[in-house]
């Protein structure tokens, strides 16, 4: 609701530009769904031209004309959502089709607690490497 409300007060001063920051996050599918459709239907309707943050990619395709991916501090790629998918840049290609592994890289199981927070086995009590309980 209170989405909706920054929405009507922001169009009451008849804006050129709309910018939104993240407006699917925390929407489940059905309200995710609308307030994609109302974005859409209000650019359309009132000529409005929005800029929105958005990592949910499925309704961000749909409703927008000019999409553009920012990866390490530069633009990845961008053109229309046909253009963006069917792009060539691995980076862009994982993070659009959601792979889990390739350019961007998930190392499981992770470092030990200890070597995280760069403390050698000097710094582990006694207790603990012998294997005792404290």
């Amino acid at each position: 609701m209170a989405r909706r409300v920054a929405l009507a007060r922001a169009i009451a001063l008849d804006p050129e530009l709309v910018m939104y920051d993240e407006p699917f996050s925390g929407l489940d599918p059905i309200s995710l769904g609308m307030s994609a459709r109302l974005i859409r239907q209000l650019n359309d309707s009132m000529g409005l031209t929005s800029i929105f943050v958005s990592h949910e990619l499925e309704q961000t395709f749909a409703i927008s004309n000019h999409v553009i991916i920012l990866a390490n501090g530069r633009v990845a790629t961008q053109g229309t959502s046909e253009q963006v998918r069917r792009g060539t840049d691995p980076l862009v290609h994982q993070y659009v089709t959601g792979l889990s592994d390739s350019p961007v890289r998930f190392h499981y199981p992770g470092q030990s607690t200890e070597e995280d927070f760069g403390l050698g086995a000097s710094a582990v009590p006694q207790f603990q490497q012998r294997g005792e309980a404290p």
